[in-house]
């Protein structure tokens, strides 16, 4: 298992924000716990105010998709910064291989997300995502192409 390159985890949303392309409201990462070359581990304190929790006070499925994917930019972002870059590369999700959500989260919960690059060629990531709730239960997995434009 290879060894964690961060000093300590960045809890502060404001430094993740420096970190990742995406910007409030579309923010779905709110800390940085574990960084190796190819895992990372994020987490989520899910907000009222998100702009894909429902009316129910439930974070969406397109919320814990796009939360799953931001964690892998965050991966992204993490790695540019130690390699010197002055702003995150952009990118988005080029296909989703497949996605299971077991449950939805509510606004308050915590959720920390593990990601893996599996395989990289140029600019296509394969990588996979496993969200898991304060309880350590597996809420969502999912295995997504990502394609990084800059």
């Amino acid at each position: 298992m290879a060894e964690n390159l961060l000093q300590a985890p960045i809890l502060d949303p404001q430094e993740i924000i420096k970190l990742i392309p995406q910007k409030p409201p579309f923010v779905m990462v709110d800390s940085l716990h574990d960084y190796t070359d190819l895992t990372g581990i994020t987490g989520f304190l899910v907000p009222k105010d998100n702009i894909l929790v429902d009316d129910d006070c439930i974070f969406s499925e397109p919320g814990l998709i796009e939360h799953m994917a931001q964690s892998m930019s965050l991966h992204r972002g993490y790695q540019g910064y130690i390699g010197g870059l002055k702003k995150p590369k952009t990118g988005f999700i080029g296909a989703i291989k497949s996605v299971e959500i077991f449950r939805l989260p509510k606004v308050g919960e915590k959720l920390t997300t593990y990601v893996e690059i599996l395989h990289e060629v140029m600019n296509v990531t394969l990588v996979t995502a496993k969200t898991l709730d304060e309880n350590d239960q597996v809420i969502a997995t999912s295995e997504m192409k990502t394609v990084t434009v800059d």
